[in-house]
């Protein structure tokens, strides 16, 4: 018998074409897992017919609106919820809404379309946006409705699934849960381990908007341009068995941000590798085989506030994370046995200790993606307590 229907609203695109998709997707297992009908609205890009589809996903009613092209459409996007009260008012005994990280001015809508009718309203809280230095204007509109999201809205909700212990401490006074960016997989995944001497890194993903010279590099998401100078000069020094993978970017996207790193691009095109973007399947292949994944982030209110989907991609696909103390990675990375802990205020960004890690030989590499398998650390029914306690208190 079901507990009840849950919707979960947001800008995911599932099954999984972006992260927030693996969140939303493994939350819902979770929510599954206790009895709970999980109704999802995402979007669907790239879509020419401004259209809402209906589909089924393994236990999932999946409901997709199109993503606003043009202003008009953005302004019926973020106006109306006329689209999103017809999906829900197909279900019946709908104990909770979730909104995903969503857009200050329609979660107000939302959230007062469920005071009158006695449905609990959630904010799932994954990010909050500071100001950039590209696209000024866009930017300005995004930070604003960010903190309008962060600072009003989420304080008048019935309660939060938070992704770290930032956000927790922020909403100290709200009822809240913090649940990590878990990726739910049906299959059990081992480990690949490489025999080869080459020691393979690899990075995965979108470092800083392209298309516009990035001014600040402190802004940018991830600290791309410090994994390939510690790469550089790591091969420089005498490392000469290392390779470095990038995906998400090409060579010229880079240098568009980046003009400044031309040289150094250009001198370790043998080594330092971009790939551009490739299909989901081949990148999971592309990350299983290598040894070590980077994410090097700043430690900002916006890496603290989130949950790095790619730490938890690679720590479930076996793969060590050389990475930064942000968000609550120190609750989840044992230095030394899952990956590794760069500081990035020391002069060379830490240049003897990265070296270090990639001395390492075959057997110790083994160990390391042995012991990621082994721990299992983001196993999503971990969570199946936590949450049934938190629904408990706020009464779904």
């Amino acid at each position: 018998m079901s507990n009840g229907t849950i919707i979960y609203i947001g800008g995911f695109e599932l099954p999984n074409k972006n992260a927030s998709a693996n969140r939303v997707y493994a939350n819902s297992m979770l929510f599954t897992n206790l009895g709970y009908k999980t109704v999802l609205i995402g979007i669907k890009k790239n879509s020419i017919k401004n259209e809402v589809t209906y589909s089924k996903i393994d236990e999932f009613d999946v409901w997709e609106r199109t993503y606003p092209i043009g202003k008009l459409q953005w302004l019926k996007f973020m106006m109306s919820i006329k689209p999103v009260v017809k999906i829900i008012e197909k279900y019946s005994d709908v104990k909770a809404i979730i909104c995903y990280n969503y857009h200050s001015l329609p979660f107000v809508r939302i959230l007062r379309y469920c005071r009158k009718r006695n449905i609990k309203i959630i904010s799932d809280t994954t990010e909050w946006y500071t100001q950039s230095d590209n696209n000024y204007i866009l930017k300005s509109i995004k930070t604003i409705d960010s903190n309008l999201r962060m600072k009003v809205v989420n304080k008048k909700v019935d309660a939060l699934i938070l992704s770290s212990q930032f956000l927790s401490r922020y909403y100290k006074k709200n009822l809240s849960v913090v649940i990590p960016t878990l990726i739910y997989t049906k299959d059990d995944i081992t480990p690949v381990y490489n025999s080869s001497e080459i020691t393979r890194i690899i990075y995965a993903g979108t470092p800083f908007e392209l298309g516009k010279k990035l001014n600040k590099r402190s802004l940018a998401k991830d600290r791309l341009d410090i994994a390939i100078k510690l790469v550089h000069n790591a091969f420089v020094i005498g490392k000469k068995d290392i390779v470095f993978d990038i995906y998400g970017l090409t060579k010229e996207q880079y240098l568009e941000v980046l003009p400044e790193d031309q040289e150094i691009v250009n001198v370790s095109c043998k080594y330092i590798r971009f790939h551009g973007k490739v299909d989901n399947f081949l990148l999971q292949k592309e990350i299983a085989e290598a040894d070590f994944s980077i994410l090097l982030r700043e430690s900002n209110i916006t890496s603290n506030s989130g949950f790095p989907t790619k730490f938890t991609e690679s720590i479930k696909l076996n793969v060590p994370v050389i990475t930064t103390k942000t968000s609550d990675l120190e609750n989840y990375l044992v230095d030394g046995k899952n990956g590794f802990f760069l500081n990035l205020n020391s002069e060379d960004y830490d240049l003897n200790k990265f070296i270090s890690i990639l001395s390492q030989n075959n057997q110790q590499k083994n160990t390391l993606k042995d012991y990621c398998y082994q721990t299992n650390v983001f196993d999503y029914t971990k969570w199946e307590i936590d949450i049934e306690d938190f629904f408990k208190k706020v009464g779904v």
